[in-house]
Order: C-alpha cells, then sequence, then structure tokens
C-alpha cells in the first residue's frame, strides 16, 4: 500500500489490525524511528496507551504520547487515527508545538521539586517531633537527691501532650529507683491546660500505686485552684514551697 500523496509534510502511516506497518510516507521516514509494529515507535509508558486506543478500532484524535525520532530522541507527539473499511488504520502523527514541550519538562521538573520538597518538610518534621521529645524531656528530670527522695522540678506549660511524655517517662525512672518520696515541683510552671492535669493526675495515681509518696510543691494560687477539681486532690500531700518538701522528708519517722 502507498499513500497517494507521499510528499505530505506529517508523519504517516498505514498499519494492518495487528499494528503492523504496511506504509509509511517519506515524512515518517525522515522523522521517525523504524520498525515492523508501530507500536515500536513509541517509549515504554505510551506504547501501551497507544495499544490500548488502537484496539477500540475506532477513530482517535489528539491522543499525545512520546514517540521517538530517527536520531533516538523522544518527541511528544498527537497522533490522529482512523480506520478505512478493510480494516486499515491510518495514523498522522504531529509533533506538538515546541513552548508545549518546554512547559510539559518545566512541570515534570516542578513535579519533581514538590516530590523533594515534601521529603524535606517530612524530615524537618521529625527533627522537630525529635526535638520536642528531647525538650520535654529536659523539662521534667528525675533528680535523685537521698537514698529515699526524689525530685521532679517541671518547666514551662503544662499540655496533654507534655504532661504524657512526663507519666512515661517519670514512671520508667521511679520503677527503676529505689527512692521512697517523690516531689514535683510546679515553682517553674507557667500555665497549665486541664487536659494536661487529667494527665498529670494519673501520673501521680501510678506513683502512688507503685508504693511512692508523692508531694506537690511550689504551686501558684491559680494552679491550687485547678487541683482542687481533680478527684484525687484529697490523697495529694501539698507543700507551700520545695523547701518545706524536703524538711517534711528529712523529719519524716524513719
Amino acid at each position: 500500500m502507498s499513500f497517494p500523496n507521499s510528499s505530505f509534510p506529517l508523519p504517516m502511516y498505514a498499519i494492518n489490525k495487528e499494528f503492523e506497518i504496511i506504509s509509511v510516507n517519506q515524512s515518517a521516514i525522515n522523522t521517525m524511528t523504524s520498525g515492523v509494529s508501530f507500536l515500536e515507535l513509541f517509549e515504554t509508558e505510551s506504547r501501551s496507551k497507544v495499544e490500548t486506543h488502537l484496539r477500540l478500532f475506532t477513530a482517535v484524535e489528539s491522543l499525545e504520547v512520546n514517540a521517538i525520532s530517527s536520531s533516538g530522541a523522544l518527541l511528544l507527539v498527537d497522533l490522529y487515527i482512523s480506520w478505512t473499511e478493510e480494516d486499515i488504520g491510518e495514523v498522522i502523527v504531529v509533533r506538538k508545538d515546541d513552548a508545549i514541550a518546554r512547559v510539559s519538562a518545566q512541570l515534570d521538573k516542578l513535579r519533581t521539586r514538590l516530590a523533594d520538597t515534601n521529603f524535606e518538610l517530612l524530615t524537618a518534621k521529625e527533627t522537630a517531633e525529635n526535638l520536642l521529645k528531647e525538650n520535654i524531656k529536659l523539662s521534667s528530670p528525675f533528680v535523685e537527691i537521698s537514698e529515699t527522695a526524689a525530685l521532679v522540678p517541671i518547666f514551662g506549660e503544662l499540655d496533654s501532650e507534655k504532661s504524657d511524655r512526663i507519666a512515661l517517662t517519670l514512671t520508667q525512672r521511679a520503677y527503676n529507683s529505689t527512692v521512697e518520696y517523690v516531689i514535683i515541683d510546679f515553682t517553674a510552671v507557667g500555665e497549665i491546660d486541664q487536659q494536661g492535669l487529667s494527665g498529670f493526675e494519673k501520673l501521680v495515681n501510678m506513683l502512688q500505686l507503685v508504693g511512692l509518696t508523692v508531694l506537690v510543691s511550689g504551686l501558684h494560687p491559680k494552679h491550687a485552684k485547678e487541683w482542687s477539681t481533680l478527684e484525687s486532690a484529697s490523697t495529694i500531700k501539698f507543700v507551700n514551697s520545695l523547701r518545706l518538701a524536703v524538711e517534711s522528708i528529712v523529719n519524716s519517722p524513719k
């Protein structure tokens, strides 16, 4: 089969139902790579896209795919496909404007940059979370001031997340220690979130369950009012200052 107008400026192909090339024009020879099967003219990802549309055996307009040029380079093209009554597929290949190709390339670069940015943001988020954990750990050290007593000074604001992490750290430290008394000092605490306070109440209950005597010192008047709303407040020993808490332990019966 030959095309009536072999000088047509755009690449043209005639293919059979098995998608084998049965005729090409001179523009196709000059512009596109060669092959027995029409599908060989396209890069891997576009090949399945072309085959899917060809198997419909219906007219196709502006099917955007990546073709392979005679030099081996990729060409962004549109395919126009029609089928004759003799089941011959006629395909015209229209190279897309270079400006469109450049825009597509820029979009691909932008997608890559966005993917890189997402990864960087994820890394920064993990770093921030680790710093937050370390900050909370440093905000509530477990200091053994004698063989029987430990001091836990709390720094900064007390919210739900911080309360939970402090509870986890202190429970582990207290379990591995031989102390009998734990002084939790609130002198350096700013605002107390209600949920944080509830979480701290659970910590006190856990320390008491393992046999420790808990003293809470340094409460600001507004903190004392909030603590009074807790069910377990009656089981906690409150002391005005850290000095009095230490003296209370020193003077306690052996």
